[in-house]
């Protein structure tokens, strides 16, 4: 159970409404953090329509976060909070789509990395003679 609080302790707003299953890991967060939580045994929504289903919100942000991850097969495990990143941009406000690209070029432009092309793809540089 540390586990759960070690991976999502620094990603859940202190107060914030948790909306899950029974599945005790949980337990740590919703009073680590201090939550407010809805719990809903999901053995007993089995067979319940999408729209009567509680914990649909949920299962959709999974099933979107999973198509999203898997149209982007090569990324690093060791890069994935780009990728979280990104897509909390493209799930959340603001709407308009120019407002989010600005977000995401602010956040690249504070980046102080830098990588060049030849040591990103490890390409020598042709040999003197």
């Amino acid at each position: 159970m540390e586990k759960t609080k070690e991976a999502f302790g620094d990603s859940i707003a202190v107060g914030s409404k948790l909306i899950h299953d029974l599945e005790a890991a949980h337990d740590i967060l919703v009073k680590g953090l201090s939550l407010t939580d809805e719990r809903h045994n999901a053995k007993l929504l089995k067979g319940v329509p999408d729209n009567l289903n509680p914990l649909q919100p949920v299962n959709r942000m999974c099933f979107l976060l999973k198509a999203f991850l898997g149209s982007h097969p090569g990324f690093d495990r060791a890069d994935i909070q780009g990728y979280l990143d990104l897509f909390h941009v493209m799930m959340n406000e603001p709407q308009d789509k120019m407002e989010k690209a600005a977000l995401v070029l602010d956040r690249a432009m504070r980046c102080p990395n830098t990588v060049r092309f030849r040591e990103f793809y490890n390409v020598n540089s042709r040999s003197k003679g």
